[in-house]
């Protein structure tokens, strides 16, 4: 007698292909410990000349910072009061001294900006007018070129610091 039932599926062969390791029932990152993602500082760069911008930005991203540009001086305090504002602000004096003075002042006069840092790069020959207009105190500082990448850096990284204990 013959059965209704199909025997050819246990007469072929199994081929099983297993690939890499099982996955588990349970998720196994779960138990692992998150690490604490490192916050870079995040730098403003007001520079009008495209060029000086992109090399600005590119030597301080080699450093370890993040950097966020700017062509035109009203674009500045506005970027300030929006959230999260950058750690420091960089303004380049060497196309639009006015401009760029009258900006790095209104930082010491404003007590909602008062707390932010500020760093002017102003060239050689505005160095008496830079002496004689730009209000300097512990956040914010001038510097004029040619300098030196280490002085540089290490006044950002002071500059940082310092706001972030007041």
């Amino acid at each position: 007698m013959e059965s209704d039932v199909d025997n050819s599926r246990f007469l072929r062969p199994r081929n099983f292909v297993r690939r890499g390791r099982p996955k588990p029932r349970f998720d196994q990152n779960r138990f692992e410990k998150k690490k604490a993602q490192i916050k870079k500082p995040t730098v403003l760069i007001f520079e009008p000349n495209e060029q000086s911008r992109d090399t600005l930005c590119s030597f301080l991203k080699k450093n370890g910072y993040r950097t966020l540009s700017i062509q035109r001086p009203e674009s500045v305090e506005f970027q300030f009061r929006t959230w999260p504002r950058p750690d420091l602000l960089v303004i380049s004096a060497h196309q639009q001294l006015k401009t760029a003075v009258k900006t790095f002042n209104t930082f010491t006069s404003n007590p909602y900006l008062a707390k932010c840092p500020v760093f002017l790069i102003g060239a050689d020959r505005h160095k008496s007018f830079l002496s004689k207009h730009a209000v300097v105190d512990r956040l914010r500082k001038v510097i004029v070129t040619p300098f030196e990448t280490d002085v540089f850096l290490r006044v950002i990284h002071a500059l940082i610091r310092r706001s972030q204990k007041s």
